[in-house]
């Protein structure tokens, strides 16, 4: 579960096979760029066809043996969270039926834990919890955060006469520069090393073997030239999912080496809070 704000990007969708206990299975093709957050209902918080988790689950419920649908599980409001955004499938199925991934990474960027999932046969929904967060989005996991947005104007100037006297102001669009603030987070959801710690992925509540849901994994894809949804959410109780998001991209991430550079320590090693983690978008 994770307070607001966060950031999410897309992610190509691995292939994987669905395959039913009595039947023929049904192989599923890779789909590039999947959202890792995206929901169609700010009230029911359904993942969306365009969302990683959305894709997996109307692919289970395009076929004959089974239905299902997924939901992303967090917490908004004031009270912090202690694990990162996980989802849900509620499925029903008379005879069960096995998602084969061709690696465990693969699987991963789904949320599951095993390249082999195995679904019992449920009469009724039922439902199941991915063991990681889904690839493609970073939340904190704090106690909510916001998102600062400064719009600038850019403009060129250039002489009109000779005599330079007067000049012609070109403006050439406004720019909105996104300063992600979060109250102080967990550091296993920082890099993978401290992740990858049993001490402090117990205090993230998260996975010990969870790759997804790091700020360093957030800069890997912005160096990558991706392009970001940043979500705000104001921290009230009983807050809903945003309905807007802001596009962005992250400039100068080159400039810096590592996510510490992106943070600053508050109860150093286990806390820490953003500091200038500054995307750009247009307005």
């Amino acid at each position: 579960m994770a307070n607001f704000p966060l950031i999410a990007w897309q992610v190509t969708a691995p292939a994987f096979t669905i395959t039913p206990t009595v039947g023929s299975p049904v192989p599923v093709t890779a789909t590039p760029l999947k959202w890792g957050f995206d929901v169609t209902s700010t009230v029911t918080k359904i993942a969306s066809t365009d969302s990683l988790i959305g894709y997996l689950a109307d692919a289970i419920d395009a076929t004959a043996f089974a239905t299902a649908q997924a939901v992303f599980v967090y917490t908004d409001g004031t009270n912090p969270a202690t694990s990162p955004l996980t989802a849900q499938l509620a499925y029903v199925s008379a005879g069960g039926f096995t998602l084969t991934f061709a690696t465990a990474a693969a699987a991963a960027v789904y949320g599951f834990d095993s390249a082999t999932v195995t679904f019992a046969p449920a009469a009724s929904p039922t439902i199941v919890t991915t063991g990681y967060n889904p690839a493609g989005v970073w939340v904190p996991c704090g106690v909510a955060g916001d998102v600062r947005r400064t719009t600038t104007q850019r403009a060129a100037a250039s002489s009109s006469e000779m005599s330079g006297v007067a000049t012609d102001v070109v403006n050439w669009g406004a720019v909105a520069d996104l300063e992600f603030l979060s109250s102080v987070f967990p550091a296993g959801n920082l890099t993978r090393w401290f992740a990858s710690t049993q001490i402090y992925a117990t205090a993230a509540g998260r996975n010990v073997n969870d790759p997804n849901n790091t700020l360093e994994g957030l800069l890997y894809a912005a160096a990558t030239g991706v392009t970001f949804r940043v979500y705000r959410q104001p921290a009230i109780t009983g807050g809903t999912t945003p309905t807007t998001y802001v596009e962005a991209r992250m400039p100068l991430v080159s400039t810096k080496s590592s996510a510490d550079d992106y943070v600053s320590a508050v109860d150093e090693p286990r806390l820490w809070s953003t500091a200038g983690l500054i995307l750009r978008g247009s307005t």
